[in-house]
């Protein structure tokens, strides 16, 4: 018998979930690097986390509404993040270290039905409500992991953050098992044709163009070659990974402060102030050694980023009906996730043949890029 209310065994699922994925993120450059790796090839390891997510979130989000169930993803996704957990468990070099990491990136891709099942139990009115709670389990969850994973590493080992992650993996499976799913309306019919109709969407276009330029800037510096400059520095494990966690805080505020801007501002002049601001902190990051001056900077930049990507993901339950939800979720999710692969990778082509500076500053100027999405954006209605 269920002594919760169903959102809130989804909630907690969410929870434990985003911890098993994020448990040992700032370390494994580090890891990766121990083993090997060259800048390069740490940069493909990173990416290979998107990959999943690029191939099944569309696909995800498809089935997930035209089978009318969220449950059913919700619960696969927290079994294959302990699959690519214990993958990455009993790695012993690169290649493995990139295998479990794809693996964890498929797991990922069930993000597409978590966030719009906790929305299904709430009225269309709190959707924008709803959508920036599920987002905040999420970012409480990363900065929680990525607080302790540095201590982790550097007191007892990596292999214990990987060992971690399996275990709230199958937790969030089993929350999610245990959670009943909302029926859906019996009379609204899900069309393919209108599933290909959203790909046609002035809003959603812009949106997923901002999702990947804004996950291409997070990917490539704050989850691999910001670590890798902290480094560089000579600041240990635990020093990474509590800088790593405060940018993840600093973007928790961001997304629970997003609703009050938006309404306040509108959706398109927020965003091009976020941008201007991730862009100058990012520039001027590898100008300065002093830690407390780092810390600010990523503060800085990770309230922008929060603001930003909450946005976007809030406009997606807001702005498309029940049962497309899912898929234009998948959608966006999906080509997001192309910033997540691409950023790491091309960062690391560009640390390979120049040096780390360069790194930071074509991350900036990609900032520049969703200033120039959201004069396109401005039009839309929900962007007002």
């Amino acid at each position: 018998m269920n002594i919760f209310k169903p959102q809130t065994y989804v909630i907690l699922g969410s929870l434990f979930w985003w911890f098993s994925l994020y448990i040992y993120v700032p370390v494994l450059p580090l890891y990766s690097k121990d083993l090997g790796a060259s800048l390069q090839f740490i940069g493909i390891i990173i990416g290979s986390y998107a990959l999943g997510q690029i191939l099944f979130r569309i696909p995800i989000g498809y089935f997930s509404d035209k089978l009318k169930s969220r449950k059913l993803f919700s619960v696969l996704s927290g079994i294959i993040s302990f699959l690519g957990s214990a993958y990455l468990f009993i790695s012993n070099n690169p290649d493995d270290v990139l295998i479990g990491r794809t693996i964890t990136g498929v797991a990922a891709a069930g993000w597409v039905a978590i966030s719009v099942y906790y929305s299904s139990f709430f009225p269309r009115n709190e959707r924008f409500k709803s959508s920036t709670i599920i987002l905040s389990s999420n970012m409480l969850s990363v900065f929680i992991g990525t607080f302790l994973s540095g201590y982790i590493s550097d007191l007892i080992s990596i292999k214990v953050c990987f060992l971690l992650s399996m275990v709230t993996a199958i937790i969030s499976s089993i929350l999610f098992f245990i959670s009943k799913e909302k029926p859906f309306d019996a009379k609204t019919q899900f069309s393919t044709i209108q599933f290909i109709n959203l790909l046609k969407n002035k809003l959603l276009i812009c949106l997923c163009l901002i999702g990947i330029l804004i996950q291409f800037i997070t990917f490539s510096i704050n989850f691999s070659y910001f670590p890798i400059y902290l480094n560089e520095l000579s600041f240990s494990d635990s020093i990474v990974g509590n800088v790593v966690a405060f940018y993840t805080l600093a973007s928790f505020i961001g997304t629970i402060s997003s609703p009050r801007l938006i309404k306040r501002f509108g959706l398109w002049k927020i965003f091009i102030f976020s941008a201007i601001l991730i862009g100058v902190t990012t520039l001027i990051t590898p100008y300065f050694e002093n830690l407390i001056l780092l810390i600010l900077l990523r503060l800085i930049g990770g309230i922008s980023g929060g603001i930003i990507f909450s946005s976007c993901m809030s406009s997606i339950v807001r702005g498309f009906q029940e049962n497309y939800q899912a898929s234009a979720m998948g959608i966006f999710q999906a080509v997001y996730a192309i910033g997540m692969f691409l950023g790491p990778v091309i960062s690391g082509i560009i640390g390979a043949k120049m040096n780390l500076e360069s790194v930071f500053i074509f991350s900036a100027f990609i900032s520049l890029l969703i200033i120039t999405v959201c004069f396109f954006i401005r039009s839309e209605e929900l962007a007002k």
